[in-house]
């Protein structure tokens, strides 16, 4: 993140407004997925809940593993993408409060540069 000066932000607002889409950005690029890994990773949770299907029958084959092994290791990877999903959502509300409550735009760059530590793996 830049040095922040005093004169960086004309007003208080934009630097609300600056400090909020880093914060929304920041979130973004912690759930990113590429799209099309996305529709391959909704294709498997929708087979693993049925009970199998092509995509999974041939993963566990080329893994050497049973397709029930390959179903329950799909459910708990969405369990836990869901979990961290929500999980970076939360933080994005709370540091988007914070930083509408910030007095200054310094403490609004801090409060960014918190999440955005926060959220690097």
């Amino acid at each position: 993140m830049a040095n922040l000066k005093a004169s960086t932000f004309a007003s208080r607002e934009l630097a609300e407004k600056y400090h909020l889409s880093l914060i929304d950005l920041a979130a973004a690029e912690a759930r990113h997925t590429d799209v099309s890994q996305e529709l391959i990773y909704q294709q498997k949770v929708a087979e693993a809940t049925a009970g199998g299907g092509e995509l999974l029958i041939a993963e566990a084959k080329a893994l050497n593993m049973s397709i029930d092994r390959l179903i329950e290791s799909v459910i708990h990877q969405h369990t836990e993408r869901k979990r961290r999903i929500s999980e970076i959502e939360l933080m994005r509300i709370k540091a988007k409060a914070d930083i509408r409550g910030a007095s200054t735009a310094a403490e609004m760059h801090r409060i960014a540069s918190e999440l955005q530590h926060q959220l690097t793996p």
